[in-house]
């Protein structure tokens, strides 16, 4: 075979049998569960997909699977905190630690970060509430924005072949801004 046909094919083959994120969490009794949809590039992120949080030390807090529910792709993803009878080890949250969420793609095994809107990936707010939803992570309808291209620069958002005004509204839409009454020429 030719050099460059045996490239593609290896490229074609790692790509295929991509492996999953070892991300491995341990139930402790501590935890509290973020509820959220999920969106990645302004459409609903596949049911597929695996979400995880990671506390600062970059230990893996807790995954879930996202699952679809009508038209939207939600996630009920639970963070574990430290288990206080093992102080020699760090399963997950302690206190009032910021955490970061992870999205696997399974279709092509990518790994995104979510980004906020100031570019910071750090979530806050978790505390033991026993298993019961976070507060401020408990809207069925707020929306957890992943974005595979973390450029400041506008996308083809929206899937149409352009960079165009409609592009920058999705962008925006996603970030929770008012764009559903302006109007494009």
């Amino acid at each position: 075979m030719k050099p460059t046909l045996t490239a593609f094919l290896l490229l074609v083959c790692s790509s295929l049998f991509a492996q999953a994120p070892d991300w491995q969490d341990t139930p402790t009794p501590s935890s509290g569960t973020v509820v959220s949809q999920v969106s990645l590039d302004g459409l609903w992120a596949p049911p597929s997909a695996i979400l995880a949080a990671f506390d600062p030390q970059d230990h893996c807090a807790g995954t879930a699977t996202l699952f679809a529910e009508g038209a939207a792709t939600y996630c009920a993803i639970t963070l574990y905190g430290d288990d206080a009878t093992t102080p020699d080890i760090d399963e997950g949250m302690n206190g009032s630690e910021p955490f970061t969420l992870k999205l696997y793609i399974p279709e092509n095994g990518q790994v995104i970060t979510w980004f906020g809107p100031d570019g910071n990936t750090q979530l806050f707010g978790w505390t033991n509430t026993n298993g019961a939803p976070l507060p401020g992570y408990n809207d069925p309808n707020g929306v957890l924005a992943f974005h595979s291209n973390t450029s400041s620069c506008a996308t083809d958002l929206d899937g149409d072949g352009l960079v165009a005004v409609q592009d920058l509204l999705v962008l925006l839409s996603d970030f929770g801004l008012p764009c559903s009454s302006l109007t494009t020429d």
